[in-house]
């Protein structure tokens, strides 16, 4: 991030950031869940996404919202929103408070080390760390109301909590844990690091002492910076996430008649072998095109929501 430290970080209490982090993760969650649901069903079907594969259930992107839309309804695109959210809102709360802390923990130099990549990276893959140990189970929950054609098998957030529980214990909650980690740490610092870059080519005026044009303009800046950070990060981490998302549903393959031939694996290497091994280097990438374009704009609008709410917030902070 590029905010100065001087000047906000001094004013500013780790409330404030998490309050910001929360809100632009829950808002960013609303706006972008259909194309995480697209990425998830891509991910999850073993067969090719092509027009021409006659076994494929999904063959792109307009074909999937209109089958999606005809099984299943319009509601469906927005499938998992409440697990989603509550992923969303404490991830974002834990990032970005993490992030901060760490961040002025290493700014000994504080204006030198706020601007340098290197200490963005490492500041990021520590808060995704965090981050991800505190929302995981609600990535799991997501994942698996998601992946089930309308109601099939679990009829709400709390139906699938409970379940899990009695049926597969509490490490079904963490399960895909060890890729989900990996990524999420990688991702984060990546993430971090090339919006750090990107902000510095555009020039992002982050001073307090700015005008409406400014901070028109630092918006743009903020949302094309976080744009590219994020379609970047998610490219070079994403054979990961294809991975943790068929491993949280191998003890949930029964339930998924009709989506074509069922992906079994016994953990990471195995999973990456298997999809190498059956769908070739192209299934390491299944689903890349929804999810950069979500990433984009995930990212682009978290980050964006986040600088501006904590510009909102601010002055509240200074006058109490």
């Amino acid at each position: 991030m590029t905010l100065d430290i001087s000047n906000v970080e001094k004013k500013t209490t780790w409330l404030l950031h998490s309050t910001a982090g929360a809100c632009s993760g829950a808002f960013t969650r609303l706006v972008c869940q259909p194309f995480d649901v697209l990425k998830i069903r891509f991910q999850l079907q073993v067969e090719p996404l092509s027009r021409n594969s006659n076994n494929s259930k999904y063959k792109s992107i307009y074909q999937s919202i209109n089958l999606i839309y005809k099984e299943e309804g319009f509601k469906a695109l927005w499938k998992g929103l409440l697990p989603g959210q509550f992923l969303s809102t404490t991830y974002g709360l834990t990032q970005f408070l993490v992030f901060q802390k760490t961040l002025a923990l290493l700014s000994i130099t504080e204006k030198e080390l706020n601007q340098t990549s290197s200490v963005h990276f490492l500041c990021g893959v520590s808060s995704a760390t965090a981050a991800t140990l505190v929302s995981y189970p609600f990535d799991v929950v997501r994942t698996r109301l998601v992946a089930q054609k309308s109601n099939q098998i679990y009829a709400n957030m709390r139906s699938v909590a409970i379940s899990m529980y009695k049926t597969e214990g509490v490490s079904a909650y963490y399960r895909g844990f060890f890729p989900t980690i990996l990524q999420n740490a990688l991702q984060g610092g990546f993430l971090f690091m090339f919006y750090n870059t990107f902000s510095k080519f555009s020039s992002t005026n982050t001073s307090t002492n700015t005008t409406i044009h400014d901070n028109h303009m630092n918006s743009v800046k903020q949302f094309s910076s976080g744009f590219m950070a994020g379609v970047a990060a998610k490219t070079i981490v994403y054979p990961l996430d294809v991975a943790k998302k068929r491993i949280q549903l191998q003890d949930f393959i029964h339930s998924r008649d009709g989506f074509g031939k069922k992906f079994m694996c016994n953990g990471l290497l195995d999973c990456i072998y298997v999809t190498l091994r059956e769908e070739s280097i192209t299934g390491l990438f299944k689903g890349l095109s929804p999810s950069l374009i979500k990433a984009g704009f995930t990212t682009a609008l978290h980050l964006t929501l986040y600088e501006q709410t904590l510009k909102l917030l601010q002055p509240l902070v200074n006058n109490y």
